[in-house]
């Protein structure tokens, strides 16, 4: 009887083990670009970046970081990278941007 139990435990623990796993992208922050009232004030820039931005693309969560992009005198200073980034983070509004925003946000 112990046989059996210890052979249906090693049975069932190796599923687990070996089983499919799958991965789906995560995201770090859902992302609203607004004008006015953020959260943050963001400056893109090339070099010497507070932190690296990895942008997925649009999302339809509920943003939980709003960002204003400004060129002067902002609270962080993103570079958006396609890979080793910090964070992930999609676009919650990414239809109401200007050619300019997407061209920097990477659309």
């Amino acid at each position: 009887m112990k046989i059996k139990l210890y052979l249906s435990y090693l049975f069932v623990s190796t599923n687990f083990v070996f089983a499919p796993i799958a991965h789906s992208e995560s995201v770090n922050y859902a992302v609203e670009i607004v004008d006015y009232f953020s959260d943050y004030k963001v400056e893109i820039v090339d070099y010497f970046a507070d932190e690296k931005w990895e942008v997925i693309g649009g999302c339809s969560n509920f943003p939980n970081l709003k960002v204003e992009i400004v060129d002067y005198f902002a609270d962080k200073k993103v570079e958006i990278v396609d890979y080793f980034a910090d964070k992930k983070v999609c676009i919650t509004n990414p239809s109401s941007l200007d050619s300019e925003t997407r061209r920097k946000l990477g659309f």
